[in-house]
């Protein structure tokens, strides 16, 4: 298939078909909407014409907050280019929220496992092969609270610093100033 009109000077294949996908996907998904945070799934477009043939035709697909003070979370992402496309469960999605913001996903988890089915079976519609996956296994644990053997350590070692600080200051003090 060879694009038509004026899109074919500026936008390569990869890059047209990345564009129709997202807009395809965006269209079937424009009356999805998750609570809290009025989330509206989207699938983001190429950012400039061309994909470099393919190598950079991943499309994240983001759930994005219509609310104030709610951060954009990524679920997933298709590749036109592969024929693949990803979702992430609840648990991967949690688990990331957690890790970065330090509290729990506050999302209503029976709305988007609804959204998960949906988007897999556009997904799967528009020719991608689809996978939905957990977190890995070692993804989520967070780091080990700071014992306080590393908190004297850290504070030793600027001790240290301001006492190296210190010694300098009054050498050169001591060289410029005592001696004249």
């Amino acid at each position: 298939m060879k694009p038509s009109g004026s899109r074919t000077s500026l936008q390569t294949f990869h890059a047209i078909q990345a564009s129709d996908l997202a807009a395809a996907m965006n269209e079937a998904l424009q009356k999805v909407r998750i609570a809290p945070g009025d989330y509206a799934p989207e699938l983001m477009a190429p950012q400039g014409p061309s994909t470099a043939g393919g190598v950079q035709a991943m499309q994240h697909l983001r759930l994005v907050a219509r609310q104030a003070g709610q951060p954009t979370l990524v679920v997933g992402y298709a590749n036109h280019a592969e024929g693949k496309a990803e979702l992430r469960t609840y648990d991967y999605v949690g688990a990331v929220y957690r890790q970065r913001y330090h509290r729990p996903l506050d999302l209503d988890r029976a709305a988007y496992d609804a959204f998960l089915g949906f988007a897999k079976q556009v997904f799967s519609a528009l020719h991608l092969q689809t996978t939905i996956v957990g977190p890995p296994a070692d993804f989520g644990e967070d780091a080990p609270a700071a014992s306080p053997r590393r908190g004297i350590a850290k504070a030793a070692g600027v001790a240290l610093v301001v006492a190296l600080l210190a010694a300098f200051v009054f050498g050169a003090w001591t060289m410029f100033f005592v001696r004249r």
